[in-house]
């Protein structure tokens, strides 16, 4: 009998322990609003009584805060019956779901057992409950969380995902005591190897560009110091390009050292107030011998009132400049170029330099500012083109927190809008 009622007692306690717990992890606005509505209880007294209006109100707020979710008394006991381990193990969960950094934790035989939001958001999909081999199939992140299982070494690899696209990731795998056996991290270095990759390219096409006109001017002069040495009649067409050659290398180092220039200053804002018209005008009278050469009737429509921008005005001068001198090389001979003021939204200037020649193909517009790019290289090269023009204007306005729109048509020319914040 007594063995009875002891297992009794111990399965009433089993079932009360949870709100046991619950009344001792009531909070102070709980025991206020219980407080307030027992008060308010009484002075209505639904009962009969005040007595009575008090234990009403009382539990009626108390059966309310029960079937509140996430709060409530009763959740609150739960949380407190949870064994030690298990609350420690969803606290830790949760402060890992809020890292701005994407996390997984690995158990002894590599499945994942918890991602944190920003993994779910980098690998689009759910990853717990799945091998790691599963979610990453790549040798090196395989190699190196099998090495941290096995023996404990932590690992940093960069690796190669494919899905959901292809990225470059740097992985940092950490070992782990008890349950959760690793701890691995992700970066996307992916900009980071798009930016080597263009440092790369940008190097290697800067010496092929200055290797040609080089590779010309060594040859001519070696020629003229041997075989032509006497040959009088050759030595002026020989002169004439060593001098082009050298032109050529002249405007590229420029161009170069005027890109160099603007990538240092690229975050620094300019602030003087500049009126764009006279930065316009003077441009057009820089570009009016070579249009005349060309046969090109420059168009000047910028209407009325002051086109007043924030801005350093060499730069912008060099960007109107280098617009201009590509419509006169590229947009073709005996043909007008239009220099005119186009609408835009309030808060803004915009005025397009365009040509009326061939235009350019859809697909190699996106292209035309990147460096050393020529829809014609042969073409460029013979109108004196470096290939950085268009470079040196995105970042100018980039600078200026401005921007460069391109549009073309074949077949009846491009138009280049430059758009800048008003001052």
């Amino acid at each position: 009998m007594a063995l009875i009622c002891i297992r009794c007692y111990s399965g009433y306690m089993g079932m009360t322990a949870p709100f046991v717990r619950a009344v001792m992890a009531t909070r102070l606005h709980d025991m206020v609003l219980t407080g307030l509505a027992a008060a308010l209880g009484a002075w209505i007294a639904p009962l009969g009584s005040p007595l009575g209006g008090a234990v009403a109100g009382a539990v009626l707020v108390t059966m309310l805060r029960l079937v509140m979710p996430k709060g409530d008394w009763l959740w609150q006991g739960e949380r407190l019956a949870m064994p030690p381990d298990t609350r420690r193990i969803a606290e830790d969960n949760t402060v890992l779901d809020r890292l701005p950094l994407p996390v997984l934790l690995l158990d002894a035989e590599g499945q994942v057992t918890f991602a944190s939001a920003e993994a779910h958001t980098l690998l689009a999909r759910d990853p717990v409950g799945e091998p790691v081999a599963t979610v990453f199939r790549a040798p090196a992140i395989l190699a190196a969380v099998d090495r941290v299982l096995t023996e404990g070494i932590d690992e940093t690899v960069e690796f190669t995902a494919l899905r959901p696209r292809r990225r470059y990731l740097r992985a940092t795998v950490r070992s782990l005591e008890g349950k959760t056996r690793a701890v691995l991290t992700l970066a996307d270095v992916s900009e980071v190897h798009r930016l080597d990759a263009m440092r790369m390219d940008f190097v290697a096409n800067a010496s092929h560009e200055l290797r040609t006109p080089l590779a010309a001017i060594t040859g001519m002069v070696e020629t003229l110091q041997g075989p032509a040495r006497d040959d009088t009649a050759n030595r002026d067409r020989f002169l004439g390009i060593i001098g082009r050659e050298a032109a050529r290398m002249a405007r590229l180092v420029d161009d170069l050292l005027s890109l160099s220039r603007i990538e240092l200053q690229e975050n620094v804002v300019p602030t003087a107030r500049e009126d764009l018209r006279p930065i316009v005008a003077e441009a057009v009278s820089a570009t009016a011998s070579l249009a005349s050469g060309n046969g090109n009737v420059l168009q000047v429509a910028l209407g009325d009132g002051p086109l007043e921008v924030r801005g350093e005005r060499d730069e912008l001068l060099q960007v109107f400049y280098n617009l201009i001198s590509n419509a006169i090389r590229y947009g073709g001979g005996d043909r007008p170029i239009d220099i005119m003021r186009t609408e835009q939204a309030e808060g803004w200037l915009a005025i397009t330099v365009r040509d009326h020649g061939e235009g350019i193909e859809p697909s190699l517009v996106p292209r035309l500012t990147e460096r050393f790019f020529r829809v014609n290289k042969r073409e460029s090269i013979s109108r004196g083109g470096t290939g950085l023009g268009l470079a040196i204007v995105k970042h100018i306005l980039t600078r200026h927190r401005g921007e460069l729109r391109i549009s073309s048509t074949v077949g009846e020319g491009s138009a280049f809008t430059v758009r800048l914040p008003r001052a």
